[in-house]
C-alpha cells in the first residue's frame, strides 16, 4: 500500500467514525426546532454544532455578494461576542477560513502569533483558548463560516476537524435550503428573505456599513479607509465596531471626532 493509499484509507476510517455526529445534530436540532421561531435557526444551528463538537461555543456567519459580512446567530452572548471582535479587528480564522476555503484550527499560542490585535481583544473579553473555523460552502465557494470557541487551551485535533466539517455541510444545507432561490445570492436582504436574514445580529452588523457611508460623506475616505478608521478607534475605546457603528448612526458620536 502506497503512503497516499495509506492516507485516503485513514482519512476514510475517520470520516465513518464520525458519521454518527451528523446524526446526533439533527437529533439536537430536531428537539429544539419545535420551540423557535424562523429568526432564531442560525441560532439553533450554533447551538446544536456547539454540543454535539462538545466545545464551548459556537457561531455562523455569512459573506453576502455585496461583501457585507453578517453574523446570523450563535450558540450564546460569549460566542457572538467573539465573532464581534474578530470583526472589530478585521482578522482571525473565520477570515482567513473564508478567504482560503479551508479549516483553520487556532490556539492561544498561534493566535498571538498570528492575530495579536484579535488575541488581546479575546484575553480581554473571552475565556476561549482554541478554535475552529470552518467554511460553509456553495457548489465547492464558500458563503460563509462556522466558528466554534474551546475554553480548553488544545489545539483541536483531526478527528474534529473533520466531524465539524461534515456539520458545517449540513448547516449550508440548512440555510441554503429556507432562501426563495435556494443560492447564496439569495443572502441580499429583500423582500420574501428568511426571518433569520434580517435578525437582530444582521440588522445591528449593517450598521457598520451605514457608519462607513457617513465617514465616506463627511470625511471623504474611501470605504476601505473609513472602514480601517472605524476598526482603529472601536480598538482603542475599547468597543466592538457594531458598538462604535451604532453610536455614529443614532448620532450619539461625530464622525468628524474619529480624526480627532
Amino acid at each position: 500500500m502506497t503512503s497516499a493509499e495509506a492516507r485516503n484509507k485513514a482519512g476514510e476510517a475517520a470520516r465513518r467514525q464520525v458519521v454518527p455526529v451528523v446524526e446526533t445534530f439533527m437529533s439536537f436540532c430536531r428537539s429544539e426546532a419545535g420551540c423557535i421561531g424562523d429568526e432564531e435557526l442560525p441560532a439553533l444551528l450554533s447551538r446544536a454544532a456547539a454540543r454535539t463538537l462538545g466545545v464551548d461555543g459556537a457561531g455562523v456567519c455569512v459573506d453576502a455578494p455585496c461583501g457585507q459580512r453578517l453574523p446570523l446567530g450563535a450558540s450564546d452572548r460569549m460566542a457572538a461576542g467573539a465573532e464581534r471582535l474578530q470583526f472589530t479587528a478585521g482578522e482571525g480564522p473565520c477570515f482567513e477560513a473564508m478567504s482560503t476555503g479551508r479549516p483553520v484550527t487556532v490556539d492561544e499560542t498561534s493566535m498571538w502569533d498570528r492575530w495579536p490585535v484579535l488575541a488581546a481583544l479575546h484575553h480581554e473579553t473571552t475565556p476561549f483558548k482554541a478554535g475552529l473555523a470552518v467554511p460553509l460552502r456553495e457548489n465547492g465557494v464558500p458563503f460563509g463560516v462556522m466558528d466554534l470557541y474551546d475554553r480548553r487551551p488544545q489545539r483541536m485535533g483531526a478527528h474534529d476537524v473533520i466531524a465539524a466539517q461534515m456539520i458545517a455541510v449540513v448547516i449550508a444545507e440548512q440555510l441554503l435550503t429556507t432562501l426563495d432561490t435556494g443560492q447564496a445570492e439569495g443572502l441580499i436582504a429583500a423582500e420574501g428573505s428568511p426571518a433569520w436574514l434580517d435578525a437582530a445580529p444582521a440588522r445591528r452588523r449593517r450598521e457598520v456599513w451605514v457608519a462607513v457611508g457617513m465617514i465616506n460623506l463627511v470625511l471623504g475616505l474611501a470605504h476601505d479607509d473609513a472602514l480601517a478608521t472605524l476598526r482603529g478607534r472601536a480598538v482603542t475605546g475599547g468597543q466592538t465596531l457594531d458598538a462604535l457603528a451604532h453610536a455614529i448612526v443614532v448620532g450619539d458620536v461625530d464622525p468628524t471626532e474619529l480624526l480627532a
